[in-house]
């Protein structure tokens, strides 16, 4: 399994150049958790001072992404998402925070059928809370597991 967490920080940070630009920042990175935070400052605020809807969802699907990764490693699948449903709760002006862990048993019982069928959903539920801890946002995301690429792991390291 592929769990160099500190590659594979830089290829959370790196891997799509809109997510680098976003200044977010990988709190925790380890087996089956992950906490991500998007410091808002200006750059992601909307028109009317409050968190930009896009934002909620690339740090949701960011994260997912990346507990994926560190849940099974990318060496034998990779995420890609295949659709996202997304509630806004209120609105946010301080930082957001999304923290996912998975248990031992819920991950296997998650990766089951793909690892039978070569293929296949991944499915996600997911929060993002606000400096204070509220719930802001929330989401469904709908990951298509697919068989890793050849080289694929060995690509991501060469470039980040």
């Amino acid at each position: 399994m592929f769990l160099d967490y500190d590659v594979l920080k830089k290829i959370v940070l790196g891997i799509v150049p809109w997510v680098t630009m976003s200044d977010v920042d990988v709190e925790i990175l380890e087996e089956r958790h992950v906490r991500l935070v998007l410091p808002v400052k200006k750059k992601h605020l909307n028109h009317v001072g409050i968190v930009y809807a896009g934002s909620h969802f690339m740090l949701m699907e960011l994260a997912g992404g990346a507990l994926f990764a560190v849940t099974y490693g990318l060496n034998n699948f990779v995420p890609i998402n295949k659709g996202m449903t997304i509630n806004y709760h209120k609105p946010a002006i301080t930082d957001l925070v999304c923290d996912l862990t998975l248990g031992k048993e819920q991950a296997e019982n998650m990766i089951k059928t793909i690892t039978a069928n070569g293929k296949g959903d991944w499915i996600l539920d997911m929060s993002v809370t606000d400096h204070a801890g509220n719930t802001v946002s929330s989401s469904t995301c709908n990951y298509y597991i697919i068989p890793s690429p050849e080289g694929f792991v060995k690509n991501l390291m060469k470039h980040n």
